[in-house]
Order: C-alpha cells, then structure tokens, then sequence
C-alpha cells in the first residue's frame, strides 16, 4: 500500500480504540452513565468518590482502566502517525504540512492524556486534555484550507467542517457544565463526549475517505488545479 493508504488506515483504526472504552464501562460493579460520568472516570485506578461536595461528585471504580488508558494512548498515537504518513498528500502543500503537524502534536497530547490517570496526576491530565482540542481544530481548520476548491478533496472539507463545528459545540457546553452551568440536557458526560469522541469520528470519516480516493496516476495529489498542463509544455 502507499504512504497515503496507510495513513488513512491509522485514521481509520482510531475509532477502533472506542471500543475498550465501552468494554471498561462494562466492567464497573455500579452503572457508568454515559450522561454523567466522564470520560477520564475510565481511566481512574483506585475506586473512590471523587470530587466530594462539588456539582460534579462521582463515584468511580473502574477495573479496566488499564485498558481503557491504553486505547486513549493507541488513539493518539494513531492520529498521530497518520499524519506524518499524510504529510505531503494536499493539493495545498504547505498548508497542508502544517496542518499535519499541529494534528501530530494533537496527537502526543492525546496519548498523554491516556499515561497521564487523572486521579495520579489530576493537574496534568487535565491541562493536557483541555489544550489538545485547539491544537486538533487548528490543524482541520488548515487541512480546510489545504484542500479548498479541489474537487478531489471535497469530502475532507465536508467533514472538516462538520467535525470543529459539533466539537466546539461540545466544548462549549462541556465548559459550561463544569462551571455550573446548562449542558442543554446533554449531562456533562455527553457533553464531554460531543466535544471529544467527534475528534476521534472525525479521523474515521476522513480515513475512510481517503482509502475511496482512486490510487495517483502521473499527477501528483499535491499538485494545485493546473500544474499538470503547465508541466507538459
């Protein structure tokens, strides 16, 4: 396979890493709720209340975390490689590379949010896992602009925008939430889940998207609208 069906394929295989989330909330002696329970409560080691006496006090127990830890590590560094492997696929080369890079970086963090449990290391994860999302929709909003008025690429686009637009919603309400304040109904959970597991839907997506993109002839899919003609004279 090439380079870019690789990187697609990392992509795609983000979405897999969903899966020992759900195994670990199966596992809880009480109910994981989805609506109220956080993400991160999948990753906590020791059973205990937490957050004593705040809007968010939670019972956790999680006899799976290790595997629910190292599906968020495996999603990031996913991420991550597909986006080295990507480097040089968009018709906006430069744009491109860049948004590339900020998704490598969008990446790392991920994968430090899964070595970093937040009831070890409560400060880091949390810092970690609040500033990753600005780098991931720095680095779509680029890939937008990398793949704009390419046909070719016009499904990336779509997605692109789909994903930052419902993901900050997500943050938006998640931030909301953890000060108090209305979640629309979603729960903090949920919301938490919108702003998050978008990202994580939105590598699936465009993975599958490139792997629909017939295999480059003799143009290059980093050449912008014309470059052919111009090189054959």
């Amino acid at each position: 396979m090439t380079k870019t069906r690789w990187g697609a394929l990392c992509w795609v295989l983000c979405a897999v890493t969903i899966v020992p989330q759900i195994l670990a909330a199966l596992q809880w002696p009480q109910t994981y709720s989805w609506s109220t329970n956080l993400i991160s409560d999948l990753g906590v080691t020791a059973c205990g209340t937490y957050n004593v006496g705040t809007d968010v006090e939670r019972a956790i127990c999680s006899p799976w975390h290790l595997a629910a830890n190292a599906s968020t590590v495996a999603n990031g560094l996913l991420t991550g490689a597909g986006a080295v492997l990507l480097f040089s696929v968009w018709p906006k080369l430069r744009q491109g590379q860049w948004a590339m890079a900020l998704l490598v970086i969008g990446g790392v963090l991920v994968a430090l949010v899964g070595l970093l449990p937040w009831d070890l290391y409560p400060a880091a994860h949390e810092v970690v896992a609040l500033v990753q999302p600005f780098f991931q929709w720095a680095g779509m909003i680029l890939l937008l602009l990398a793949v704009r008025g390419s046909a070719r690429f016009s499904g990336i686009a779509v997605v692109s925008l789909a994903g930052v637009a419902v993901s900050v919603a997500g943050f938006t309400l998640f931030l909301s939430g953890v000060a108090g304040g209305p979640t629309l109904g979603l729960g903090l959970g949920a919301a938490e889940r919108l702003a998050f597991d978008t990202l994580t839907l939105w590598s699936l997506a465009a993975g599958l998207l490139l792997l629909r993109l017939p295999a480059a002839g003799t143009t290059s899919t980093a050449d912008p609208p014309g470059q052919l003609t111009s090189r054959r004279r």
